[in-house]
């Protein structure tokens, strides 16, 4: 009998999928995509999402202020609705802690959380509280709608697209370093890169812009590493994907930090996760028509293939793993 460790957390969704659906009526999209797609009427879908936050695993007591955790709780959620192209609602909050947590330590937790369903427009209406003697956990779901005609799925990239990321990337994958007091870095480049760790800005206006305008072929969040979740694309759509690592965004601060700690930007901007940006494919006029020049950049073409990512220039099959959480360890 096989462990978690050997089998690995996407074997595990593998498994979970296998057992297939009670009931295909009402399912647009289970299990394999940024959210669950389910129909409303005849003209919107319902999108629903979960993440989890386990403490030790996603975040430590000495390293970021609740509120920030409370924020990037409710944040990861909106960046999968924005990878959908959708508009997100409402959301259920469950939380297991310990007898003894500390009641004003959680209290500003939800502060955190309330103020970014305020900035979005969403509501926390209900969800679950629970004791454990394990680390505290929070698990939240969020719902979102969309025209069901706008959906922008994993599955639809085409040999011809071009493929584009929004902002900059490898900022948290700094952060995360950073978050181990390196303190080498000026005060507002190392501030940056916390921040973008802690309080990820999801492109939800922007996701939705991409989805109404019919020029976006398939989108994702990046949330395991550009590479990783690029791979998710290629495989869910059968096609490769040819990058061109000299042209992704790299932001000052991450180049000025790289610098000092003597780490690959590139690298940290393919492999690191927790950026929260969008990575989608598209016809290759597709920034000049939307005029988002500013928000986008094309780093490669989709071509023929079975889901396999590539560095454009040596051809380099790149690591498309990602983060795993049975299969590597987490730092504290």
């Amino acid at each position: 009998m096989s462990d978690l460790k050997s089998l690995g957390e996407f074997g595990l969704i593998d498994r979970i999928a296998a057992h297939g659906l009670a009931r295909e009526n009402g399912v647009i999209k289970g299990i394999g995509d940024d959210c669950a797609v389910l129909e409303l009427d005849s003209d919107s879908v319902l999108l629903v999402t979960t993440d989890t936050l386990v403490e030790d695993i996603h975040f430590w007591f000495d390293r970021s202020a609740p509120e920030g955790l409370g924020y990037k709780i409710l944040a990861v959620s909106l960046s999968d609705v924005a990878a959908m192209g959708g508009t997100p609602r409402d959301s259920v909050l469950s939380v297991s802690a310990s007898a003894t947590c500390d009641s004003g330590y959680l209290e500003r937790v939800f502060e955190g959380i309330f103020a970014c369903g305020r900035r979005y427009g969403v509501n926390i209406v209900g969800g679950d509280t629970t004791r454990t003697n394990g680390p505290l956990v929070f698990s939240l779901t969020l719902m979102g709608r969309m025209p069901a005609d706008h959906v922008l799925y994993r599955s639809g990239a085409r040999p011809g697209d071009r493929i584009f990321v929004s902002g900059t990337l490898g900022d948290a994958g700094a952060g995360l370093h950073l978050a181990g007091n390196d303190d080498r870095l000026a005060e507002k480049k190392r501030e940056y890169l916390l921040r973008r760790l802690h309080r990820p800005l999801p492109r939800v206006e922007l996701g939705r812009r991409l989805a109404e305008s019919g020029l976006a072929t398939a989108m994702i969040d990046l949330s395991d590493g550009l590479a990783s979740d690029l791979g998710h694309l290629a495989r869910a759509s059968s096609v490769d994907m040819t990058v061109d690592l000299e042209k992704i965004p790299i932001s000052p601060s991450l180049k000025e930090f790289c610098r000092l700690s003597r780490l690959s930007a590139q690298q940290l901007a393919v492999s690191a996760g927790e950026d929260y940006e969008l990575a989608l494919t598209g016809e290759p006029e597709l920034c000049h028509k939307l005029q988002l020049n500013n928000e986008l950049t094309c780093i490669g073409e989709v071509v023929e293939g079975c889901g396999i990512v590539r560095d454009l220039k040596s051809g380099e099959v790149l690591d498309v793993r990602g983060f795993d959480h049975f299969t590597e360890e987490c730092s504290t």
